[in-house]
């Protein structure tokens, strides 16, 4: 699930420090390294569901390997989450949904999730991210009780969604804490990690690369 990259429409709250332009590029570099990685999984279909109408076009240049483009529906995290499930839900098919807050999340965390879902014993993959938010969520089937009054945006959903799991009857699994790259604070750590000595994570490389340039350029 993504954005297109439209200035003062993503990654505002990263601003100050960036400007408005900067801050959309910044999140253009996510989306193309979150849908570099979700390409490259194994034996899966990548399906792009994106925001806002209009801008199919941007995601079947950026991901022209999706097998589908579908238009986010609902009037809020919650109602377009459980759409995608229900769009994308069928027998013997798991769906993992990820959004491009966490570039620098190695595709590894996506293979965790089918593998957590194919072993039979877990129907809810979350995934943690360090602000208290949730980065990933797959399912097996559709279970719509999961989202009634969650709020999908709070800190604590991923504690609120696992206690859910369990009065439902549910098998969960946790993935590995992940951060999200959502305050100035948070882009300092990126920072850190994709311009330090040595290089210790590549697999986000649009967004290393940007953020050289601009640094390069006494820009960021």
């Amino acid at each position: 699930m993504a954005k297109a990259p439209i200035p003062g429409k993503v990654k505002t709250r990263l601003c100050p420090p960036l400007d408005l332009q900067t801050a959309a590029r910044l999140h253009e570099c996510f989306v193309l390294d979150v849908l570099e990685k979700a390409s490259a999984v194994p034996d899966s279909e990548l399906v792009v569901s994106y925001a806002p109408a209009g801008a199919c076009s941007f995601f079947q240049i950026a991901a022209p390997e999706a097998a589908r483009y579908m238009l986010q529906e609902g009037t809020d995290m919650r109602r377009r989450i459980a759409h995608c499930f229900r769009r994308l839900c069928e027998p013997e098919r798991a769906v993992v949904i990820m959004g491009s807050d966490c570039p620098t999340l190695p595709a590894l965390g996506l293979e965790l999730a089918f593998n957590a879902l194919a072993s039979g014993r877990v129907n809810v993959v979350l995934g943690p991210s360090s602000n208290g938010g949730c980065y990933m969520i797959g399912m097996t089937s559709l279970h719509p009780k999961l989202f009634e009054n969650m709020d999908w945006t709070s800190p604590d959903v991923v504690q609120k969604a696992v206690e859910r799991a369990a009065e439902l009857g549910l098998g969960w699994y946790l993935l590995p804490e992940w951060y999200s790259v959502d305050r100035p604070a948070d882009l300092a750590y990126l920072k850190a990690e994709l311009l330090g000595r040595p290089v210790t994570n590549t697999s986000a490389h649009h967004t290393r690369d940007f953020l050289k340039r601009r640094a390069q350029s006494g820009l960021i």
